[in-house]
């Protein structure tokens, strides 16, 4: 299997969609918003696809590095595109130059749009994240906090659903992170 570019992995993504509605569900509650990563698209794909049927009202906002938003760009042109060779980021988890296949049909099914993150930014919301919630994110992981803090979308008012992926990163560059956040 492909990673990222396989329907099989896309539906299995889709139980991390499935797992965040029942814990909503649970608490009595709904999301307005949704924030997901994106690198190949696997992941963003199913997780889409669960919110998109079970819970459409939900907006899904994929987010890129900057210079690695071949989803995003996917989407504003209705086709997949091949973004160039750009400088590199902190999010090497999500440095995909084009979304798969698969993932791409199961996003632009779903209504996603997409949002492109900093690595300043993303160098916060990893501090913010271990500061506040005692949680080590590895920069891919932390890119979705970062566009919820980030103001490019309005969430005042609206319950927001932060997928927050990885902690897959060594002490020394994680505290590196850190002294420049």
């Amino acid at each position: 299997l492909h990673p990222f570019d396989d329907p099989e992995i896309v539906a299995g993504q889709a139980g991390a969609g499935l797992e965040a509605l029942d814990q909503l569900e649970a608490k009595g509650a709904s999301a307005d918003l949704l924030f997901c990563s994106v690198g190949g698209g696997g992941l963003i794909g199913g997780v889409s696809l669960a919110f998109h049927y079970l819970s459409p009202a939900t907006e899904i906002i994929g987010v890129e590095p900057e210079g690695f938003n071949g989803m995003g760009s996917s989407l504003a042109h209705g086709s997949i595109e091949t973004m160039p060779i750009g400088p590199k980021s902190i999010c090497d988890g999500l440095m995909s130059r084009r979304p798969g296949d698969a993932p791409f049909a199961a996003v632009k099914t779903a209504g996603v749009r997409g949002i492109t993150v900093d690595d300043q930014s993303v160098r916060s919301a990893m501090r913010i994240a271990f500061e506040r919630m005692k949680l080590v994110l590895e920069p891919s992981g932390a890119a979705s906090l970062a566009a919820l803090l980030g103001g490019k979308v309005d969430v005042r008012g609206k319950t927001a659903l932060v997928v927050a992926t990885g902690g897959n990163v060594s002490l020394a560059d994680f505290m590196a992170h850190m002294n420049h956040a």
